[in-house]
């Protein structure tokens, strides 16, 4: 009886067996060298068509972007915020000039009086190129807070830092009246070039 019953008891194992070998033959035959490559082709056909809806919808706001840069560009040549000058040494005279005009439209000579201006080149590295005059005044408090005022309220847009001042020692001479000695005030005076700077380009 057990000899009758072993073909029966041996046909499932050789289907199976018949299975994995068909499995095989499809994964290394067939999946491998046809399904698998098409698979691929597949993929990156999807990623292309992915790639040209988006060029295509960047392509379709060109007008619209072209327009925003027209925009752009022609707020920068009418804003007023940077120094009109071409070159840095034309930018450092302007701003002398400036420290100069501040001075004479408010307060005269006596009362103070520009030492010395000079160009400055130091300093970090900026988006833009910063221009900066050194300044050097002998002046009433009054006088010099008109004069600041004036330099960091105007258009181009300039501004101060570095300031140190030093008070005189005052001055009686000889059976007169004590004479208050004006302020001797040091400080930078900037602006900024439409010039891209250093720091733009790293």
């Amino acid at each position: 009886m057990a000899l009758a019953k072993a073909p029966r008891d041996g046909r499932p194992l050789a289907v199976m067996l018949l299975a994995i070998v068909l499995l095989l033959v499809y994964v290394l035959g067939v999946h491998w060298w046809f399904v698998a490559p098409h698979i691929g082709y597949y993929n990156d056909m999807a990623e292309l068509r992915e790639q040209q809806q988006r060029f295509a919808r960047i392509a379709a706001e060109r007008p619209m972007i072209e327009q925003k840069l027209a925009e752009v560009r022609t707020y920068e040549q009418g804003n007023q915020a940077f120094l009109a000058d071409a070159d840095a040494n034309a930018a450092s005279a302007g701003l002398i000039q400036r420290v100069k005009q501040a001075q004479t439209d408010h307060t005269d000579a006596k009362r103070c009086s520009i030492v010395s201006t000079q160009s400055y080149s130091g300093g970090e590295e900026e988006l833009y190129k910063r221009i900066t005059v050194q300044v050097r005044l002998r002046c009433d408090l009054e006088s010099l807070a008109d004069i600041l005022y004036d330099l960091e309220n105007g258009k181009p847009y300039l501004f101060v830092d570095q300031m140190m001042i030093y008070k005189q020692q005052t001055y009686v001479p000889p059976g007169g009246k004590a004479v208050v000695a004006p302020l001797d005030v040091r400080f930078n005076v900037s602006g900024y070039l439409r010039v891209p700077g250093k720091a733009a380009g790293a």
